[in-house]
């Protein structure tokens, strides 16, 4: 009975052991092909999406493409303000200096320039409607920034003119005048004191101080402020290529300040107050070449239709035309300005 079971037993035995061989080689080659696996990389499909980039639209037809709405919202409220100020800064000075003939036109210059270099940055520093205007038929600005700045330029000449009517206003002493016209005429203090005082004086060889003013023709209202003539009628057209004159020359000097305001705004002010006075001096005395300026100084009448037309034709349409022009023509010969540098030097 051991042999029989000795002999199962070693049956059994010799019948496991293939069977374990066979178990061991599938794992081993199960475990050979999960390190194939392994080791060879994970192929992945990546799917690249191409994209059709459209060309950059240049910035001028983007803006030309813009709603009023859009251009209403992109005005800058610091340049409207600017132009404001600028432009009653300019036409105080106008006023009160256009009569001083070379002085004046010398400190109108520099206060042109100083207030170019203060907003050059800001507004660009037009300070005039005719400038204004030009630009924009020079496709510089668009429409509605145009007719911003032209409202707040004759909106800042006005409120000049007011404030210096009132100003002299507030501060006519009629008594005063009147005393200073009897020294002017050669009168003395001695004379005052002889007759026991200016007002004892003025009693008893006038009766009155009125009667004074009117010997001496002195107003007893505040004299009004510096006013240009009417045109000479038949002479309109004279004043029309006067006025267009002077602007071109204005012209031909803002269009350089503004090219090259970024160079240097100095320079740019002072080509831009030079050019001004300039143009005054060419056109002769009757020219203003700023619509915003001439709106206060009485060139407009309103008694008929030819008196306004006239105005209007010298003082807006003539500053606007020469103006236009003289940036039209320095936009032409600078068109190729790197050319025409190499051929200087050359």
């Amino acid at each position: 009975m051991a042999t029989k079971k000795s002999k199962r037993s070693a049956s059994s035995k010799k019948s496991s052991k293939p069977a374990s061989a066979k178990q061991t080689k599938a794992q081993e080659a199960k475990l050979k092909a999960e390190a194939v696996d392994a080791e060879e990389p994970e192929v992945v499909e990546e799917v690249v999406e191409v994209l059709e980039v459209e060309e950059p639209v240049k910035e001028s037809k983007k803006k030309n493409n813009q709603s009023i709405s859009d251009k209403l919202a992109a005005l800058n409220p610091a340049a409207l303000i600017a132009e404001l100020i600028g432009t009653f800064i300019l036409t105080a000075a106008f006023i009160q200096l256009i009569s001083g003939q070379a002085l004046g036109l010398l400190i109108i210059a520099l206060v042109l320039a100083a207030i170019t270099f203060v907003f050059m940055g800001i507004s660009g520093a037009h300070f005039n409607p005719a400038i204004t205007l030009a630009q924009w038929i020079n496709r510089k600005i668009n429409g509605v920034k145009a007719l911003a700045y032209i409202i707040a330029q004759v909106l800042g000449a006005v409120l000049a003119f007011f404030i210096l009517t009132g100003i002299t206003t507030a501060g006519f002493d009629f008594e005063a005048t009147v005393k200073q016209a009897v020294l002017d005429n050669g009168g003395t203090q001695e004379m005052f004191d002889e007759a026991g005082g200016y007002d004892k004086w003025v009693e008893q060889y006038y009766g009155d101080t009125e009667q004074l003013a009117s010997y001496l023709g002195v107003g007893t209202e505040a004299p009004e402020l510096y006013q240009y003539n009417i045109l000479v009628e038949g002479k309109e057209w004279v004043a029309l290529i006067a006025e267009i004159l002077g602007s071109f020359v204005l012209g031909l000097g803002a269009a350089y300040a503004y090219s090259k305001r970024k160079d240097c705004k100095l320079t740019a002010g002072l080509v831009m107050g030079i050019s001004f006075t300039t143009g005054l001096i060419i056109a002769g005395t009757t020219t203003i070449i700023n619509p915003a300026i001439a709106a206060t100084m009485g060139v407009f009448s309103w008694g008929s239709v030819n008196v306004v037309l006239w105005p209007i034709l010298v003082y807006v349409i003539g500053s606007v035309l020469g103006a236009t022009i003289g940036f039209a023509i320095y936009n032409l010969l600078t068109k190729n300005e790197a050319e025409n540098t190499a051929a200087i030097e050359a």
